[in-house]
């Protein structure tokens, strides 16, 4: 009887790791996603103008 809750302990253990390793990876794609934003916006910074001017109507960044 101990040897499968043992077992069964060890497969949750598991499942609780690649939960735990797949939303530390969408939080870093998000970071990642929000540093590539900032580098584009400021790329089109123009001086005098604002990033709002610079592109076009209808595009997002």
């Amino acid at each position: 009887m101990s040897v499968t809750i043992d077992e069964q302990e060890a497969a949750r253990i598991e499942q609780l790791a690649v939960e735990a390793e797949v939303l530390v990876e969408e939080d870093d794609a998000r970071k990642d996603l929000k540093e590539r934003r900032g580098i584009i916006k400021q790329t089109l910074y123009d001086g005098s103008k604002k990033t709002k001017h610079t592109v076009p109507k209808g595009k997002h960044i």
